[in-house]
């Protein structure tokens, strides 16, 4: 056998491979063989057939397609097994390169095979720099106003509704209204878009927006018209994009009688025993948020700074896994909160297809990151305390509460993570890194490599449904 290796883009590594036609005259041998010995043919005991009518039976394009796969893989195990450098990086298996049909009709047992198969591979890596940045990143400052805004969605939670009578419609009432949708180019009502009695939160975050400003000010009996657009996340989806006009016919009002805030409220809510710490908490919770928001933004800044002095070929395999993980999240995400019936029928071929196109920019930064990441744990050297990982482990399993999970597989992955993690506060330690107001900075441009990769990779992989 001579197998001949030649490099590829995206990392892969091509097999030129020329078989002699004994390895290929043993294996017909075998199998014929096998089948005679096992083969039941009518008139004859098992075993007893003669070889012409078992071979007739089973047909030869069978017979030689059998070979054909099993010779190819015999062959490449053992290219593979010969070249132990390219065997060590390997990930996954061989995707042949020459066409399979062509190989059917061009085979013959006993005869010399040549065929190319190629295997993706450890990317090469180059980290021009990985240390010394000096980025901007946003700070996001904490908005104690909304403790404010949270203890008032929880008041009007516990509230009262009180018919009303003697005033118009405020924001956070609840009235009951009769709703038209009519088609502004017809007149005409338009079917199932509207609702007799129907009751509405006067809440822009509960009903569409202009509606609700539209009828705040209103009375009871009173009839207000609205030009809009029917909106997209409303049904039925085939008038969306159309110009309509709402009718709504105001019939009663209700007001919300709200509890006072004291510490018989804070309970009521939460374990907290008086408003006051209920407060504090709140206030910690916004603080922690915008905490947490700042430090992402900075972990963002000297990452992108990151990856951009990254030099990788990305194998087309890590990119399908990464799209099968973000599909699989976002998929995961979806089932939890419609109908298993609906989710059953929204995940077509076709959605699939488009979540991965639209999340290819994302899978590519994501791996981009991780290599970059993995390539300063190797260089710097980097580890984690075994007692922190057995901890995390510990503490891991207990919260998933699943006996089917392996723990050994489970403290791999989460070594993995905490690696990632000490490579990312090694790199920000290295850093400077100058907070700047939110919103000051633009959105970074999708980078040339993602653009490029963006438009070259098939995505049109199942393995996601």
């Amino acid at each position: 056998m001579k197998v001949t290796l030649e490099k590829l883009p995206a990392s892969q590594i091509s097999f030129d491979i020329q078989v002699e036609g004994a390895k290929s005259q043993a294996i017909y041998d075998r199998i014929v063989k096998d089948l005679t010995k096992t083969m039941q043919v009518p008139g004859f005991r098992k075993g007893k057939a003669p070889t012409q009518l078992v071979l007739r039976q089973v047909g030869s394009q069978r017979l030689k397609v059998n070979v054909l796969e099993e010779l190819l893989e015999k062959t490449l195990n053992e290219a593979l097994a010969e070249n132990k450098e390219v065997k060590d990086k390997a990930l996954g298996g061989f995707q042949l390169i020459t066409d399979m049909d062509t190989l059917v009709l061009t085979f013959t047992p006993g005869q010399e095979l040549s065929f190319k198969a190629a295997i993706d591979v450890e990317p090469d890596v180059t980290l021009n720099k990985y240390q010394g940045f000096s980025v901007q990143a946003e700070e996001i400052k904490p908005d104690l106003t909304e403790v404010e805004r949270s203890l008032r969605e929880f008041q009007v939670r516990k509230s009262t509704l009180v018919p009303v009578e003697d005033r118009h419609v405020q924001l956070e009432d609840v009235v009951t209204v009769d709703l038209k949708v009519l088609d502004r180019a017809t007149g005409e009502e338009l079917p199932d878009a509207g609702e007799e009695d129907f009751q509405l939160d006067v809440d822009e975050k509960a009903f569409i927006p202009e509606v609700v400003r539209a009828i705040i000010g209103a009375a009871i009996d009173d009839v207000v018209e609205i030009d809009s657009i029917f909106p997209e996340e409303y049904y039925p989806e085939e008038y969306v994009g159309k110009e309509v006009k709402y009718v709504v016919t105001i019939k009663s009002l209700k007001g919300r009688e709200l509890p006072p805030l004291d510490d018989e409220f804070a309970q009521s809510i939460s374990d907290k025993p008086t408003i006051a710490e209920l407060r504090e908490m709140l206030e910690k919770r916004v603080i922690d948020e915008a905490a947490s928001k700042t430090q992402a933004n900075k972990e963002r800044a000297v990452l992108d700074a990151l990856t951009a002095e990254l030099e990788v070929d990305l194998p087309v395999s890590l990119m399908q896994q990464e799209l099968d993980y973000l599909v699989r999240q976002q998929a995961s995400y979806l089932e939890e909160r419609i109908d298993p019936a609906m989710a059953k029928q929204l995940f077509t071929k076709e959605l699939v297809e488009e979540m991965r196109r639209l999340n290819m920019p994302e899978a590519i930064n994501r791996l981009r990151r991780k290599v970059a990441l993995d390539e300063i744990v190797k260089c710097e050297n980097l580890t984690i305390e075994e007692a922190a990982l057995k901890e995390r482990v510990a503490n891991t399993l207990a919260a998933l509460n699943d006996n089917k999970i392996d723990p050994r597989r489970l403290a791999s992955l989460i070594s993995e993570e905490m690696l990632t993690e000490k490579a990312v506060a090694w790199v920000i330690e290295k850093s400077s890194i100058e907070l700047v107001e939110a919103g000051s900075l633009k959105p970074q441009e999708v980078t040339p490599e993602i653009a490029a990769a963006d438009s070259t990779v098939d995505v049109s992989s199942e393995s996601a449904e």
